[in-house]
């Protein structure tokens, strides 16, 4: 499976590719297994901190992220080098009120590159109900804009960063998905989402790609994941791949890079009191 020669030119015009299937029904319902088994075990909904960089202790993400037939929808946009710069889980309860403000990737990201995608998957079916993405095709022509920080404590994003104006709602599209299927979407991309109004939980994972070529310029020592070709640029501190859920080699690395990114995230500010 790639993209044609069509959805590429679509996709560099929109910012945004879906739906696509890459999981069959079976696998993301393995997937999501992994997870909640995970979850029933640590007696909870996972924690926050393993919502990022992901890959590191559950060796289901780190096997996902490098399916030749994921990488083989990144690569037609970005090349046959490619790295995995993070990774995110995103449940979301429902009834929760959480949701995630209009925002910019590259805006919170600290990358000096816009040769970025986002490819997300759905893991349950992700609808309008339950907060299904929402995205403004076009938008990532914009170029980085303006966003504040209101650090509303129901906004996902570590600052509750906000697009302070160019939103216009009524030409928003609900990125809809079934179980198994995936969109992607430009660093640039203006996008949000609703609360779950639903009764039962949505899932996504969300997998970060970028070329070697990106640098860092919010610290002086990043990591990434080299996931197809060849880093000739050395910009990243590469990462080693799980080979045991929560293995204790990985939750200290975790926690090291979790620290270093927990500065890219936060750009100096400090939460309002």
């Amino acid at each position: 499976m790639t993209l044609t020669a069509h959805e590429v030119d679509s996709f560099r015009t929109d910012g945004l590719l879906f739906p696509k299937r890459i999981l069959s029904m079976d696998e993301a319902a393995a997937a999501l297994a992994e997870l909640e088994r995970y979850e029933h075990d640590s007696g909870g909904v996972v924690h926050g901190k393993w919502r990022y960089k992901s890959h590191l202790v559950f060796p289901w993400i780190n096997s996902i992220m490098r399916l030749p037939q994921v990488l083989d929808l990144v690569e037609p946009i970005l090349g046959a080098d490619l790295m995995v710069w993070t990774s995110h889980l995103y449940p979301k309860e429902p009834g929760d009120g959480r949701f995630i403000s209009w925002h910019q990737d590259s805006a919170h990201w600290g990358l000096d590159s816009d040769q970025i995608v986002t490819l997300w998957i759905a893991l349950t079916p992700v609808n309008k109900q339950n907060g299904c993405m929402r995205m403004l095709r076009g938008t990532h022509r914009s170029g980085i804009v303006a966003h504040e920080d209101t650090w509303d404590p129901d906004n996902i994003l570590t600052r509750g960063q906000t697009i302070t104006n160019g939103i216009d709602e009524n030409l928003a599209i609900s990125v809809e998905l079934a179980a198994g299927e995936c969109s992607l979407h430009h660093v640039n991309m203006f996008h949000a989402s609703h609360p779950n109004a639903s009764n039962a939980r949505r899932v996504g994972l969300a997998l970060r790609y970028i070329t070697p070529q990106a640098r860092q310029t919010r610290v002086d020592h990043d990591f990434a994941t080299l996931v197809r070709g060849e880093d000739r640029y050395g910009n990243f501190e590469l990462e080693p791949e799980p080979s045991a859920e929560m293995d204790p080699d990985f939750i200290a690395l975790h926690e090291h890079i979790s620290d270093v990114q927990a500065k890219i995230y936060l750009d100096g500010t400090e939460r309002a009191s």
